[in-house]
């Protein structure tokens, strides 16, 4: 087998160990005046250039420059916001003028006056039970049914809502 060509790899697939040697400072020429433009004058061995910077030092949009810590007062305003608004919802829903809540008729309430109109104004005697049904709406126009005992006679009495105040009129029994 052939020795391979100097600075050409053996045929192990590695190239030939050589003992490091120590830097050699480059050789000293005599101080010339500096020409410009063609014929210039290189240094021996030829053109050296320094590399400005190293390896990841700047990025391809330049220098990093640190990130602004962001205020917390627009989060904080728009929470306070919110908290206010949340309340102003639910004071005019549910207080004034009270758009969530629906008026309903207190069924013990109806019951008793529907016994006191048929007895005062319509003087019937014998008035017994009154039942009538729970959760009525106080709408104008809404009517409703109750059961009354009149002489031990099972009765139907309809009810309407005269306006939002919760006024009613108890109808003749049938």
């Amino acid at each position: 087998m052939q020795p391979a060509a100097p600075g050409y790899p053996q045929p192990g697939g590695f190239a030939p160990q050589q003992p490091p040697q120590p830097p050699q400072p480059p050789p000293q020429a005599p101080p010339q005046q500096q020409q410009y433009g063609y014929g210039q004058q290189y240094p021996p061995g030829g053109a050296q250039f320094q590399q400005q910077g190293g390896f990841g030092q700047f990025d391809e949009f330049g220098p990093k420059k640190p990130k602004k810590k962001r205020s917390a007062l627009p989060w904080v305003s728009a929470g306070i916001i919110v908290v206010i608004l949340a309340l102003v919802v639910l004071v005019l829903g549910f207080i004034t003028p009270g758009w969530f809540v629906k008026p309903v008729f207190d069924s013990a309430s109806v019951e008793k006056g529907v016994s006191q109109t048929l007895r005062s104004s319509y003087s019937l005697t014998g008035v017994g039970q009154v039942s009538c049904p729970a959760g009525q709406q106080v709408t104008v126009g809404h009517r409703f049914d109750c059961k009354v005992t009149i002489d031990s006679q099972p009765k139907t009495v309809t009810v309407t809502v005269k306006n939002v105040k919760g006024v009613y009129e108890v109808g003749h029994p049938r």
